[in-house]
């Protein structure tokens, strides 16, 4: 909802909910998150007690910061102790976690951050020189590439990670896209490849505007929709 709700409401979508059932939607939703926050200030699917998933809280983390910069309320306290769940994530992960699975759920913890203008660079530095470019799924590299978009102290990084997206994608006359592989453990943050394509975008747009392959990502992207859609809700919100 908060993706669409610009584009909804300035063409005046056939069907769509009035603004306040929208917003009266949204609080109940978020008033619903705030009952399942977990005190360690994660979230798991979707009952409050059970272990906190690193990947989830995250990803509910960015949203509820997408909600609040829509002009929705989004409790204070909902949102410090989320944050403090991802300033320290790599703490919560499990044994079993494998290290690219872990890079990607930290990538997109410091690119949440970022937005909730929190930016770490000495961090994405660190995780960067850990990892190494070469050995970093393309979503940490996307998410990366927009947790350092336009910062000065990190052009050479920023130079790296660009470069590196550049030499992996996969291009027609028209199209492009990325692919990533987790093994075992995409399941531990639901991936996908158009989600990968999604997190790129967002984050190429961020950091070289003009880039020739944003377009060619954007028809990618268009061409994987099937019924209007893509493949899941994850897929759906990072497109959008």
């Amino acid at each position: 909802i908060a993706a669409l709700r610009d584009v909804l409401t300035a063409f005046k979508a056939e069907g769509l909910p009035s603004v306040s059932a929208m917003e009266a939607r949204v609080s109940a939703d978020v008033e619903r998150l705030e009952n399942l926050q977990n005190y360690d200030g994660g979230f798991a699917f979707w009952e409050r007690g059970r272990p906190s998933w690193p990947y989830l809280t995250v990803y509910v983390t960015n949203a509820l910061h997408h909600v609040k910069a829509k002009g929705y309320a989004v409790p204070p306290n909902v949102l410090s102790s989320a944050l403090g769940y991802l300033k320290n994530v790599e703490s919560h992960y499990d044994v079993f976690y494998p290290k690219e699975v872990r890079w990607s759920i930290s990538a997109f913890a410091l690119y949440t951050r970022k937005l909730m203008g929190d930016v770490d660079v000495a961090k994405a530095k660190a995780l960067l020189r850990e990892a190494t470019v070469q050995k970093l799924p393309m979503e940490a590299v996307g998410w990366l590439i927009g947790t350092l978009a336009g910062r000065a102290d990190a052009a050479s990084e920023r130079k790296e990670l660009v470069r590196h997206a550049m030499n992996r994608v996969s291009e027609t006359a028209g199209a492009a896209n990325f692919t990533t592989s987790y093994a075992d453990g995409g399941y531990l943050l639901l991936a996908s490849d158009r989600r990968v394509d999604a997190v790129m975008l967002e984050s190429l747009i961020a950091e070289q505007k003009d880039l020739d392959l944003i377009p060619k990502l954007v028809t990618g992207l268009l061409a994987h929709k099937k019924a209007g859609r893509w493949l899941n809700t994850q897929e759906n919100t990072f497109v959008l």
